[in-house]
């Protein structure tokens, strides 16, 4: 253990007199280092943020939805896109077993909003009230839509507090008429800020839900949903619910055997697969241009550890002189070399966890720290410079003190 301590701090002792090579030696990998953290942490973070969203939602592990429309989840099939579910839809899929709760909504496109002189653009929801329960959404003031809203079709509305905040800036709005396109409605409650991208370029605070017979009846004048949201009451029996219900709407759309779906169903673990399948091809190819870096990196670390080793070869002809094996000069070399790959990643993997702070903080992209990518960065690090410093350190092994010392 002294044998391998003293070539330790030989090792720590070259590096330190020789900075100029040391520094040369670690650019590249430091940058390939960097590279992977960054990628690492940003694939952890669109994870995070995904998960995040599907909790706003209330989109857990014992929910899912019914989409109108055939194809699959981030695919559409041509002329898929009509809405094709009804209320009838939905009352009949609560009566399945399993099913604690179905939540019917219809979303509409961005529609002009207005308060007096005050305007905005938002997205508008019909929706029940077991809609704000279903997704856990809470109010910060007023009351959330009521069975008595939804049965009389009184039109009112909940604001996203972004939207409440663009038409009544430092004042209630509750009680007070807003105009939807040219249909009024009077505000009862906004809900709580969630914060986030609820879609391109629209927060998730930037909202307003109307009853959903309303919807229907004044606003897209079409008895059709958007979608149904299901509640299960055991998540143990979750697919075997899916089934139930496609094979329930199957039969009610008349879908002949072989004919694809005219809805989509979209659980949680497809949205995951769906991020993850639509993220791979990037993180591969950075990866790849990662590990090209590192490569080259790992071509410099050896030719600069040759050059390293011509220089010291009275050095080494000195101490094999005096008694140093041949293993002795290997291990040392070898140490060089691991020590330069490993302080290296530590400093790539600090300058990528900046990088991607930066990113987070700059351009609002989702980072999360990775384990994985620690664990790579300083595997890959330590693995350059111990296969690219084998040949310079069996290269200074071989030399012989005879031929060092003349």
């Amino acid at each position: 253990m002294s044998r391998f301590s003293r070539l330790l701090r030989e090792a720590a002792r070259f590096l330190w007199s020789s900075r100029a090579y040391t520094l040369l030696m670690m650019i590249g990998l430091i940058i390939g280092i960097a590279s992977v953290t960054v990628i690492y942490e940003l694939g952890a973070g669109v994870r995070e943020r995904v998960v995040s969203i599907m909790s706003g939602m209330g989109f857990g592990a014992d929910a899912f939805f019914v989409s109108s429309g055939g194809g699959r989840l981030g695919v559409r099939r041509p002329g898929g896109g009509s809405r094709t579910l009804t209320p009838d839809d939905a009352a009949v899929l609560a009566r399945v077993d399993n099913v604690a709760m179905v939540v019917p909504h219809l979303t509409l496109r961005r529609d002009r909003v207005s308060h007096r002189d005050l305007h905005t653009s938002t997205v508008i929801f019909g929706v029940t009230p077991d809609y704000g329960a279903a997704r856990r959404w809470d109010v910060s003031m007023g009351r959330f839509i009521d069975q008595q809203d939804e049965s009389q079709r009184r039109r009112v509305t909940v604001l996203g507090s972004a939207t409440a905040e663009e038409l009544f800036p430092g004042q209630s709005p509750l009680g007070q008429q807003i105009q939807v396109g040219s249909v009024p409605f009077t505000v009862v409650g906004v809900l709580e800020p969630r914060g986030g991208v609820g879609g391109p370029g629209r927060s998730r605070d930037d909202l307003a839900l109307v009853p959903l017979s309303v919807a229907m009846r004044r606003l897209a004048k079409e008895d059709k949903l958007s979608s149904i949201r299901i509640n299960v009451e055991r998540a143990d029996n979750f697919q075997d619910t899916v089934e139930e219900v496609r094979q329930i709407l199957r039969t009610r759309h008349k879908l002949a055997a072989g004919v694809p779906d005219d809805f989509t169903i979209v659980t949680p673990d497809a949205v995951v697969e769906l991020i993850t399948r639509q993220s791979r091809a990037m993180v591969v190819m950075l990866t790849f241009i990662s590990a090209v870096s590192l490569f080259v990196s790992g071509i410099v670390i050896m030719n600069i550890m040759l050059v390293a080793v011509s220089e010291r070869t009275h050095e080494i002809g000195v101490r094999r002189a005096v008694g140093a094996r041949r293993a002795d000069i290997l291990t040392q070399v070898l140490m060089e070399s691991v020590m330069v790959s490993v302080l290296g990643g530590a400093l790539g993997f600090g300058l990528g966890a900046l990088l991607s702070w930066l990113l987070e903080w700059g351009f609002d992209l989702p980072t999360a720290f990775s384990l994985q990518g620690s664990v790579l960065a300083f595997a890959f690090s330590a693995g350059v410079g111990l296969l690219f410093g084998l040949f310079p350190a069996r290269k200074a092994a071989a030399l012989t003190p005879v031929e060092s010392l003349r």
